[in-house]
């Protein structure tokens, strides 16, 4: 379970490009994107949260988000197709693993705006599937090299600015080893969150749904 403190509370599925493109209808928005600050788009995801009913939230595998992040380093490409789950949960949430795997990689981009924040990386024991932890606190409880058994800790959920900038949530994206190895051969900042529309076949190829290999 990916969180374990949070195993009695209620979670939704959401696509937050439909919530944002419906809240930005209902307001006069210059032009700058008010949900590029964190805490703005902390009182989207709250009043989402609230209008159903739930806890929490997840969601955003392959989505378009053009709507959610324009004004963002992504308008400069058009490279909005979303390549991980966001789980929309408090920072100083604990964040477990669900499978056996060993840490390939521990990183931090800060102060990178709209980055990855501190980024964990991890290879299943018994697949071809690289899991990337992301927007994690500063302080991980994991070292590069050290295998997991399903359950261990490797940190929190972490706060803006230093997980990334954004508000706090957990970004999961899965990846397919070889092509993970091909990028840590040529240019390992290539990897992105973020993919282009008109490739979204071959992504999903490459990209594989977190929720396959995480539970909540």
């Amino acid at each position: 379970m990916l969180f374990p403190e949070l195993d009695a509370t209620r979670f939704a599925l959401v696509n937050l490009n439909d919530e944002a493109k419906e809240w930005l209808k209902q307001r006069s928005v210059a032009e700058v994107n008010p949900l590029l600050d964190s805490t703005v788009c902390q009182t989207l995801i709250n009043d989402c949260h609230w209008r159903l009913g739930v806890d929490f939230s997840y969601g955003g595998w392959l989505e378009d988000r053009g709507d959610l992040l324009w004004g963002s380093y992504l308008d400069e490409e058009r490279r909005y197709i979303h390549l991980g789950v966001d789980f929309n949960v408090p920072a100083g949430t604990r964040v477990t693993v669900d499978t056996a795997c060993t840490v390939l990689r521990i990183d931090d981009d800060y102060p990178e705006e709209h980055g990855w924040g501190t980024r964990v990386i991890v290879q299943e024991s018994e697949s071809n599937a690289v899991i990337i932890f992301a927007h994690l606190d500063r302080q991980v409880s994991v070292h590069i090299d050290e295998v997991l058994l399903s359950g261990t800790t490797i940190g929190s959920v972490g706060i803006s600015p230093y997980n990334g900038g954004w508000f706090p949530h957990l970004h999961v994206q899965v990846v397919d080893a070889q092509h993970y190895s091909e990028l840590l051969n040529n240019d390992l900042n290539d990897l992105d969150g973020y993919g282009y529309i008109e490739d979204i076949d071959a992504l999903k190829s490459i990209f594989f749904d977190p929720m396959e290999y995480v539970a909540i």
